[in-house]
C-alpha cells in the first residue's frame, strides 16, 4: 500500500538542490520507477534536511534517494531497505578561486565561506575542520554563510560574495588528484569556474535508493533492473538525464564510516528527527 494511504507512490529526494532543479533532474528516475512497479510515482522533497529527516523517520515516502550517512539508521530504525547505490563516489571539498592568495585553511581567517544548510554533510565537514584550528592572534574564524541547498552556496561564491566554498563533488576526481598539499590541486565548478582545493574529505559512497518493504515485496527484481540500466540504450538515457553513471549493489561495509562519528558528529542524529 502506498505511503500514508495515497493512491500514488512517492519518491523522496534529499534536498541538495532547489526543488525545481531536483524535480527536473530526477523526473526520468520517477518515470522509470513507475514503469517498473506498475503504479504512478510522485516526486517529493523538503525545504530543509531536518524536515526531510522527519518525513523519512515517519516513513512518508515509498522510495527515498539520499546520501549515505543516514542509510545505517534508516535500515535500523525504519522499514526502508537499500535497493542500490550510485556508482559515483562523492567527496567534500573546500575551495577558493584559482587566483586567490589563500594556500591553507588558516589563511581564511576573517573571510566568508559559502556553505549548504547547517545540517548538510558538507557543512558538518566544514564545522569539524574549522573546530581544530587556532587562528592568528587578532583574527577571527571565517564567517560561514549557510544556504538552503548547494546551488545557493555556489551562486553566492560565483557572485564574489564569499571568499571560499564548501561543496560535495565527484569523489573519484578527488581520489585521482595528488595528495601533496604543496601541489596546486585545481578543479572546475559546474559553471566552468576554476577553483583550487585547500581541503577535502576522503571519498565515500554516492547516493543510495531505498524502498519500503511493501514496494520490494511487490517488485523483487527492482535491484537487478536498477543495476542493469547501464546495459541498455534506454537505461543509459535515463542515467544520462539524472547525471549518474549507474547503480551498483549495496555493500554494508560502504556505510561503516558513518557509524563511527567521523565528522558526522556535527550532524543532528536521525534518532533526534524521529522524536521531534
Amino acid at each position: 500500500m502506498p505511503a500514508h494511504g495515497s493512491e500514488t507512490r512517492s519518491l523522496g529526494i534529499q534536498p541538495f538542490l532547489s526543488p525545481p532543479a531536483l524535480f527536473e533532474r530526477y523526473a526520468p528516475l520517477r518515470d522509470w520507477l513507475a514503469e517498473q512497479i506498475g503504479e504512478p510515482v510522485q516526486l517529493q522533497s523538503a525545504r530543509t534536511r531536518s524536515a526531510f529527516l522527519r518525513r523519512i523517520a515517519a516513513e512518508r515516502y515509498d522510495f527515498v534517494f539520499t546520501s549515505p550517512h543516514v542509510v545505517p539508521l534508516l535500515t535500523e530504525e525504519t522499514g526502508y531497505r537499500p535497493v542500490a547505490a550510485t556508482v559515483d563516489r562523492l567527496a567534500i571539498v573546500l575551495v577558493v578561486r584559482s587566483e586567490a592568495q589563500f594556500t591553507q585553511i588558516e589563511d581564511l581567517a576573517d573571510t566568508t565561506i559559502a556553505a549548504p544548510f547547517e545540517e548538510s554533510l558538507a557543512a558538518a565537514f566544514l564545522k569539524y575542520t574549522l573546530s581544530y584550528l587556532e587562528w592568528p592572534y587578532g583574527s577571527s574564524a571565517p564567517t560561514v554563510r549557510h544556504h538552503h541547498h548547494h546551488s545557493g552556496a555556489l551562486t553566492t561564491f560565483a557572485r564574489g560574495e564569499a571568499d571560499a566554498l564548501v561543496v560535495v563533488t565527484d569523489g573519484d576526481l578527488i581520489a585521482r588528484l595528488p595528495h601533496d598539499t604543496t601541489v596546486q590541486r585545481l578543479m572546475s565548478l559546474g559553471d566552468g569556474t576554476l577553483v583550487r582545493i585547500i581541503a577535502n574529505s576522503p571519498s565515500f559512497p554516492g547516493m543510495t535508493l531505498l524502498a519500503s518493504n511493501d514496494v520490494l515485496l511487490g517488485s523483487p527484481e527492482l535491484e537487478e533492473r536498477l543495476i542493469g540500466l547501464r546495459k541498455t540504450p534506454e537505461g543509459q538515457e535515463v542515467l544520462q538525464k539524472i547525471r549518474h553513471r549507474g547503480f551498483i549493489t549495496v555493500e554494508e561495509s560502504d556505510y561503516r564510516p558513518f557509524r563511527p562519528d567521523t565528522f558526522q558528529r556535527q550532524l543532528p542524529s536521525m534518532r533526534d528527527a524521529m522524536t521531534h
